[in-house]
């Protein structure tokens, strides 16, 4: 028998001391967590921050989802707002619809967009060096999407 069953109140003790040790786990990894977290947002905070001017314009070119295929409309304001337009997909809708969200890091610019049935189109596509193409993928519906984009203006 080791020393701490002969001692009623040693045992005790050391469940205490256990007990604690483990209710002290979780809160440590909470406060990781939370330091962790806020380091992500303050480096995607910076990231969407990127100068969105030089995506301003008028985007063309084809998108691939699925099975299907068409040609994409994007035009971006020097906020990085914008709308988006798709031709041969009626679920999506035949106006152009707002970019919900989008940011861009200087390199690549992710949006996502409500189609009219509700479904996101969330893509991510990186700008070439010249700065006159974005190629990319995403998701619309539960399929893959590709879009390739050509400035116009």
């Amino acid at each position: 028998m080791t020393a701490a069953g002969n001692l009623p109140g040693l045992r005790l003790e050391l469940h205490r001391a256990r007990r604690l040790c483990r209710s002290q786990l979780p809160e440590d990894a909470m406060k990781a967590f939370w330091i962790v977290a806020v380091m992500v947002a303050a480096l995607l905070a910076g990231a969407a921050a990127a100068d969105t001017g030089a995506l301003r314009g008028t985007w063309k070119g084809p998108w691939y989802i699925g099975m299907s295929s068409g040609i994409v409309a994007m035009e971006i304001a020097e906020d990085g707002s914008g709308s988006i337009a798709l031709t041969n997909l009626d679920e999506f809708g035949q106006q152009p619809i707002a970019l919900s969200t989008q940011t861009f890091d200087g390199k690549a610019f992710a949006f996502t967009a409500i189609g009219a049935n509700g479904a996101p189109l969330v893509m991510r596509l990186r700008l070439d060096e010249g700065g006159r193409q974005m190629r990319g993928n995403g998701k619309h519906g539960g399929f893959g999407a590709r879009m390739e984009l050509k400035r116009v203006d």
